[in-house]
């Protein structure tokens, strides 16, 4: 008799989605940061995605989400090459994310005020100017993208404290990472402690970060 193995869970839409629904079976609530914030969970997974080089992409992944149950947030890029926050065809994909009860927030990133001057508070105020005239409404949560061109999460924590008002969380805060819960990314394609399929009943709360980029539905050419 032959015996074989499930092959283990990779980046296709179908290991997604499965993954999704293996933890709500299990009883985790799975939301994203404000769902979490408003209403968490003794069980409880908070799906973050950060969109770095294109909406669509992240459209996709929406839809994925809300066809398991799920609610996530999505931070976008004002500096992105790929997309352009502003353009009609990103308008209609943000107001398609949310429309499905995902949150669409800001991916901040650093690195101009080596070339043009300013520090980077100044960037990020002008970051969250474009990002508000995009959503046409408030901050309340960001991200960082590539966190040690920012000044690492004390400049986080820093500019949270700033911002205060609407802006009541970012990523990175102690209360979304160990020890407080688990945090699990793709960072690079490559899960270093695991695919997140593989964390169910493993841990009672975690935050999962995806990469849009790296997730496809029959091979990876879709997305390059």
């Amino acid at each position: 008799m032959t015996h074989t193995s499930n092959p283990a869970p990779g980046y296709s839409f179908r290991d997604y989605t499965q993954a999704l629904r293996d933890f709500i079976a299990a009883g985790y609530a799975v939301t994203g940061f404000a769902g979490y914030l408003t209403d968490p969970q003794t069980k409880h997974l908070i799906l973050r995605h950060d969109c770095d080089n294109s909406v669509e992409q992240a459209l996709r992944i929406a839809r994925l989400d809300a066809e398991a149950g799920c609610e996530s947030t999505f931070f976008v890029r004002v500096h992105a090459r790929g997309y352009n926050l502003l353009s009609l065809p990103s308008l209609k994909a943000l107001g398609e994310i949310e429309s499905m009860g995902h949150a669409v927030e800001l991916h901040l990133e650093g690195g101009f005020n080596d070339v043009f001057g300013g520090d980077n508070d100044s960037w990020a105020d002008r970051q969250r100017v474009v990002f508000e005239a995009a959503v046409d409404r408030e901050l309340t949560g960001f991200s960082l993208h590539e966190p040690a061109r920012m000044g690492n999460l004390d400049f986080a924590d820093r500019l949270l404290e700033r911002w205060g008002g609407s802006v009541t969380y970012h990523a990175y805060e102690s209360r979304f990472m160990m020890p407080s819960m688990k945090y699990l990314s793709d960072s690079s394609g490559h899960w270093r402690e695991g695919h997140f399929a593989l964390w169910v009943d493993k841990v009672p709360q975690l935050q999962v970060l995806t990469h849009p980029f790296w997730w496809f539905e029959t091979t990876p050419a879709e997305n390059y």
